[in-house]
């Protein structure tokens, strides 16, 4: 039997700093949440991207022990503290057993020591390689360093399917807990960004660059360039809805439907051309259900092609567009912090009208406007290079 699963907490590390307050209040100033990145490794071009949403800084002694994150890449680090801080955040004790699944979502695993251990290889030899940096460098082991800091033994998955991975992410978690294989799940998406992937990404032109009027991601403007690449993890507390209402949670939003949706016209690292096709798959995937939303969180990023498949998409699939919002304006792209920005639009929280997005590209006709009431149902969307996409709705509890 299917159980209905309902969110009861929020955990995120991003450049914006810690905890859901922390990116509520970034979410109601609009402004995107960046530092200059380090360029003294010399993997930068010299007109390369100067900006990166960066968690440096930020302390995770409440959660995370010193003794403990010796031993973990910056991506275990960012996503044990989110698991810990949602933990939290849904006044949750113990949580250990076979009844808790975690799932994570990451687009690019963790760099740093992937980086660390290739440099002792090439500069050293294959001996010597350290086993400790290699246990932390392989995509799954965020899930895994989790697991072992909650004593979760129930499913632990991995999911790497670029920007669309945070929806799938969250969608797997609650097929854990309505199918019955886990009460409860840890469910979200992390990532690092350290300079050897922000200067890849440049070097793809994925990211934004300066220009006359400043650098920023600016999310269907006209003069948009390229994403903020940000770090950061995001990880929801997902129970059936039974279970939370007997412990007296306070909970969040309902998790309704996911979509999935793939665009063969998409090459290996770009975005597809056929908005039409996506458009079908979102309305005969949800039907009726389309007609009750009120506001879209788009997973716009401020990328050329992205963000004109996205608008593409909604207005073919929504006739009547609802209100919509773009979270990645200000807490960047990666690190799944759109999540976390779906529930508290679900909540109410004030959404600002990113003051950087001010020149609306009018071949969208997308306009983004402020917005601070709750949604009765939010709609969540992913489009992801190399075709991939999904879309998740969020209904008020």
């Amino acid at each position: 039997m299917s159980r209905s699963v309902v969110v009861t907490g929020i955990g995120c590390v991003g450049p914006y700093g810690l905890g859901r307050q922390a990116l509520a209040q970034a979410l109601a100033a609009g402004a995107p949440c960046a530092s200059a990145v380090e360029r003294a490794t010399g993997y930068h071009r010299p007109n390369a991207a100067l900006l990166a949403g960066r968690c440096a800084g930020l302390d995770f002694a409440p959660w995370l022990s010193p003794q403990a994150a010796r031993r973990m890449s910056d991506l275990s680090q960012y996503t044990v503290t989110a698991c810990r801080m949602a933990m939290q955040d849904a006044g949750l004790g113990e949580v250990r057993g076979d009844g808790t699944a975690i799932v994570v979502a990451t687009a690019h695993g963790p760099g740093g020591f992937t980086e660390q251990l290739a440099r002792q290889i090439l500069e050293k030899g294959g001996k010597a390689a350290s086993p400790f940096l290699f246990t932390d460098c392989v995509a799954n082991a965020a899930a895994g360093q989790a697991g072992i800091d909650l004593g979760a033994r129930g499913p632990n998955v991995t999911i790497c399917q670029r920007e669309a991975g945070p929806l799938l992410a969250l969608a797997q978690g609650a097929t854990e807990i309505a199918r019955g294989r886990a009460d409860l799940c840890f469910a979200g998406a992390a990532d690092e960004i350290d300079p050897l992937v922000h200067a890849i990404l440049d070097r793809f032109r994925a990211i934004a660059r300066p220009t006359a009027d400043g650098e920023a991601p600016r999310p269907f403007d006209r003069r948009r360039n390229g994403a903020l690449a940000a770090a950061g993890a995001t990880m929801l507390v997902l129970e059936a809805e039974d279970r939370a209402r007997a412990r007296g949670a306070s909970i969040l939003a309902r998790v309704g439907k996911t979509v999935r949706a793939f665009d063969p016209t998409a090459s290996r690292a770009g975005f597809g051309r056929d908005p039409q096709g996506l458009a079908a798959t979102l309305r005969d995937g949800f039907g009726y259900a389309l007609d009750g939303v009120d506001v879209v969180v788009s997973g716009a990023s401020g990328t050329r092609a992205g963000d004109a498949l996205e608008a593409a998409v909604l207005h073919a699939a929504m006739p009547r567009l609802p209100a919509v919002v773009a979270p990645k304006a200000v807490h960047g792209e990666y690190g799944g912090g759109t999540l976390a920005a779906g529930v508290l639009a679900v909540v109410g929280t004030p959404f600002a009208a990113p003051p950087a997005c001010g020149e609306p590209d009018p071949a969208l006709r997308i306009r983004l406007a402020p917005r601070a009431e709750p949604a009765r149902c939010a709609l969540l969307s992913a489009h992801a290079g190399g075709g991939a996409a999904a879309w998740t709705l969020l209904h008020a509890p």
